[in-house]
């Protein structure tokens, strides 16, 4: 039998639960493993379409292939288009035995003017016509990335305007570039509360210009820089302070290690004991933005050598993660994916905690002494009882003094002891004002209820 109670003010409530992931990037011969293993979906390599180390943010064509006979029958046309100009279902084109292509994102351009947010106005008005069918890909993944700074090159490079040939007014001729570094430069000095080697521009070391180049600005301590950026979705609100650890291996053998002892972004290196540069400071992080600042020079083994960022050199901590690609950020970019040297035996471990906050709304259940003793169900009444007490021509009646069957606990199969009323709650269920249910929460072993019980039921839901 259902019972339906009302909420208390003290019943219902709302708190934050903090959470801090843990998330470890393996970094070797220009692959990236998260969690120690590669995003997957029947473990076949790039099922998701997305690289290794990669997160499919929607897990959006998990193993869907599609087949060369829909690249047959569509030709060249995103299968959405294909579907639209020549009436299809798309419903038909997946399934078991259909062709099971991958699914896309598409609008059909209307007078609403609705379109991606990657389609500028100028393709949009000439790209297609009233009608057509506009559509993107999935899937939309995300990962860690690698910038690499060499002191050679500028941070940025100004916007030129000269006289028009005219001789009236001026004309641009360089629109100027800004790197994501020299983009970073109001961040990082906002943060030398905490720290000195947060400075852009500082004395630290015999002086550094992390803005500066040696081939635009000789002489003002320019240096090299790579720069990690890890995207938000791998740390929620922020990267938890401390939680930091890099790791540079040689033939698998740690040869540096650095961490936030002190948690206020200086990143020292810290193992192995009595390495060189121990203890040193060998950049800086930023837990909210999500960045890794690391300038640190010296070698951290002599013995060996190897091509890093294009040339050969003593592994460093500014080299970390060097197999990574660069992604293309002018005015610094030195290399792409078609022309990247690997470090011979050298691999790369990044292990950090993320920060999330997830709203939780609490609620509490009250069975209280007395009730939620009764139940309809039929196995509830004792073996052999009718609950037909007379039928016929004359009438229907239905026997009102059912037996309950006695359920307290016996060696014997019909217990003689003293009867207590017993019913098991399984589940509850939660209704708004107006009696519609929001939801059930099912107990993964009924609960034993006797009237001299007060039982109460601790209901929590992420929001």
């Amino acid at each position: 039998m259902a019972y339906i109670f009302k909420f208390a003010n003290n019943d219902i409530f709302i708190n934050a639960v903090k959470t801090n992931p843990e998330c470890n990037f393996t970094i070797y011969q220009g692959a990236a493993y998260y969690n120690n293993h590669r995003e997957s979906g029947s473990f076949i390599k790039n099922v998701l379409g997305a690289p290794p180390g990669y997160i499919s943010l929607y897990e959006q064509n998990v193993d869907r292939t599609g087949s060369s006979g829909m690249d047959a029958l569509s030709g060249s046309l995103p299968v959405f288009e294909h579907a639209v100009q020549n009436q299809i279902d798309p419903r038909t084109l997946y399934g078991p035995n259909a062709y099971n292509p991958k699914t896309q994102p598409f609008i059909v351009k209307d007078g609403t003017r609705i379109g991606f947010n990657t389609v500028s106005t100028t393709n949009f008005n000439s790209a297609t016509s009233m009608g057509e069918v506009m559509t993107e890909n999935y899937p939309l993944s995300s990962s860690i990335s690698r910038e690499w700074y060499p002191a050679s090159l500028a941070r940025r490079s100004p916007t030129e305007v000269v006289e028009a040939a005219s001789g009236e007014g001026f004309e641009v001729t360089n629109d100027g570039t800004v790197s994501y570094l020299f983009a970073l430069v109001n961040t990082l000095n906002y943060y030398q509360t905490l720290s000195p080697h947060y400075a852009v521009s500082s004395s630290i070391g015999g002086g550094r210009d992390l803005t500066a180049s040696s081939g635009v600005a000789p002489g003002l301590g320019a240096t090299d820089v790579g720069m990690i950026s890890i995207p938000s979705i791998f740390y929620g609100s922020q990267i938890k302070k401390g939680s930091l650890n890099l790791k540079f291996f040689i033939s698998g053998t740690l040869v540096g290690e650095l961490r936030d002892p002190q948690r206020n972004g200086n990143l020292i290196q810290v193992g192995p004991v009595g390495s060189n540069g121990s203890g040193s400071v060998a950049g800086v992080a930023l837990y909210t933005e999500g960045f890794i600042i690391l300038t640190g020079s010296w070698s951290l083994d002599d013995a060996h050598t190897a091509t890093y960022a294009g040339s050969s050199d003593n592994p460093k901590w500014k080299y970390f993660a060097d197999t990574l690609s660069s992604s293309t950020n002018p005015p610094t970019s030195t290399r792409d994916s078609t022309e990247l040297l690997f470090a011979d035996s050298s691999s790369y471990q990044l292990t950090f905690k993320g920060t999330e906050v997830v709203p939780t709304l609490t609620m509490f259940a009250h069975a209280q002494k007395n009730t939620l003793n009764h139940s309809n169900n039929t196995t509830a009444i004792a073996y052999g009882t009718s609950s037909v007490l007379i039928t016929g021509s004359g009438g229907y009646f239905e026997n009102d003094q059912l037996a309950i069957k006695n359920v307290v606990s016996s060696a014997y199969n019909d217990p003689t002891g003293s009867f207590k009323k017993t019913t098991y709650i399984s589940k509850i269920a939660i209704y708004d004002e107006n009696r519609n249910v929001l939801g059930v929460v099912k107990l993964a072993t009924p609960v034993k209820k006797t009237e001299d019980r007060d039982i109460t039921f601790k209901l929590k839901l992420d929001i």
